[in-house]
């Protein structure tokens, strides 16, 4: 038993839970990207629908990492504190839960999906790639849940590699399923839209399927034939936390949403430069968002063995280690930009527009890690009813408020929204860091230790 404690212990540390998660969040980037790269051959409205409708199913994302961010935070604290029993008993939970959630969404964008685009008053064109894309993806997202709630489980417990190599190859398939649906190989039909939301869809099914056969193979427990017999405050437990966190997640997304509106109502070049902006940013934050989940884990497993003032320094460190890497790729990305944006659109006017923008992710860049690292780590520790308070007035205060004063009310435009999303993020990011530095978050802990025999 104590050579287990050992290796959970040395799978704690930062760097084996940080390098596969930098891998997986980049390998993630490059899906989404290699959608757009493609779907740029085939046409620019159908890059602007699938990047409204990618929007869309972020919000789906956060509705299933409601559940998994509470069991991710609760799994690594009961580890912590030794009770693996409990944290067994959280995984089985979230399982059940995930499943529900998928089956509920899945069901809803089924038919409100037509609805749904209707709301942005796209062109007619963009408003039917949306509407193909968004009923297929949405529809049959159960991969897409449990793909998050199994490598949730996986991470959880350490085995970060394990879910970034699943990643590799679920998106290799993608981007296969890509490639024949829009370049017709072997003389096949262009199957366009619909045929990358097949793609996308299958990759995701078969992901959550081999997620599970890893987690068999690491010998993780997971009972389903518990799920019975688990008692209620198992499953609110994990929804407590969960719809917490979902709140503050959800607020980010439907602010973004509204910004995208804004947007939408400056035309399609702002839209798809908009689209483009967003999908090269990936690239600049994944180190910081790898960091950032790795922090988040650390911190639940050091709470939950009471190790309050070395999680303290750690974290801030981890803070300064993200901005100096953030800085450096996000100067890099503006040194070539044109050339970068060249690869993606033919178009001189969307070139110039998203260059602009690149211009812009300095500021937005810079403060955007703040609250990946810190606010995960505030999570991690419990702390999530602070963060959304945060959030929901910075993200609309000033987020939303000034991208819809400048941008659309003045008219300067999409790089007025794009700035205003970077005052949003600096604004709560230094408030994170204080919160952080006054140590409150510690009174949160509800993971008592295990005792000794």
């Amino acid at each position: 038993m104590a050579t287990s404690a050992k290796t959970l212990q040395q799978r704690m540390g930062i760097i084996a839970l940080t390098w596969p998660i930098f891998i997986e969040t980049l390998l993630q980037s490059l899906l989404g990207i290699s959608d757009i790269f493609m779907l740029s051959h085939y046409s620019d409205n159908a890059v602007a629908a699938v990047g409204l409708t990618t929007q869309l199913m972020f919000f789906m994302m956060v509705m299933s990492m409601m559940v998994s961010t509470g069991a991710s935070i609760l799994i690594s604290q009961n580890n912590g504190a030794g009770r693996t029993q409990e944290a067994t008993d959280i995984g089985v939970a979230s399982v059940a839960l995930s499943l529900g959630l998928a089956v509920v969404m899945g069901a809803a964008m089924f038919f409100c999906a037509h609805g749904i685009i209707g709301l942005f008053e796209l062109e007619p064109k963009v408003a039917g790639y949306g509407y193909d894309y968004l009923l297929i993806c949405g529809s049959l997202s159960i991969g897409l849940v449990m793909n998050i709630a199994f490598a949730a489980i996986l991470r959880s417990y350490g085995f970060t590699r394990s879910a970034m190599l699943v990643t590799l190859s679920t998106g290799l398939m993608n981007v296969l399923g890509n490639y024949i649906a829009l370049y017709s190989p072997f003389g096949l039909p262009v199957y366009g839209v619909t045929g990358v939301a097949i793609s996308t869809v299958t990759s995701q099914l078969m992901g959550a399927l081999i997620m599970l056969a890893v987690i068999r193979s690491k010998h993780i427990p997971l009972p389903m034939q518990r799920l019975n017999s688990l008692p209620r405050s198992t499953y609110w437990s994990v929804m407590r936390i969960g719809l917490l966190n979902a709140g503050e997640m959800l607020s980010y997304n439907v602010a973004q949403m509204t910004i995208i509106y804004f947007i939408s109502q400056m035309g399609t070049l702002s839209l798809t430069a908009y689209t483009y902006g967003l999908n090269i940013s990936r690239f600049i934050y994944c180190f910081s968002v790898a960091l950032g989940q790795a922090a988040q884990i650390q911190t639940g497993y050091y709470v939950g063995k009471q190790w309050f003032d070395e999680i303290t320094v750690r974290v801030q460190k981890y803070c300064l280690v993200g901005f100096i890497v953030s800085l450096a790729i996000v100067l890099i990305f503006f040194w070539q930009r044109f050339t970068i944006v060249g690869w993606l659109s033919e178009n001189p006017e969307v070139i110039q527009l998203t260059a602009l923008l690149l211009l812009g992710s300095i500021a937005l860049e810079t403060g955007r890690v703040f609250n990946l690292v810190i606010i995960s780590a505030l999570k991690g520790a419990g702390d999530v009813a602070f963060t959304v308070r945060v959030g929901l007035f910075s993200m609309w205060g000033i987020g939303v408020l000034l991208a819809w004063f400048f941008g659309l009310y003045l008219g300067y435009g999409v790089l007025a929204a794009w700035l205003a999303v970077a005052a949003d993020e600096w604004v709560r990011g230094l408030i994170m860091v204080q919160r952080w530095r006054s140590g409150r978050w510690q009174r949160f802990t509800r993971i008592p230790p295990a005792t000794s025999a």
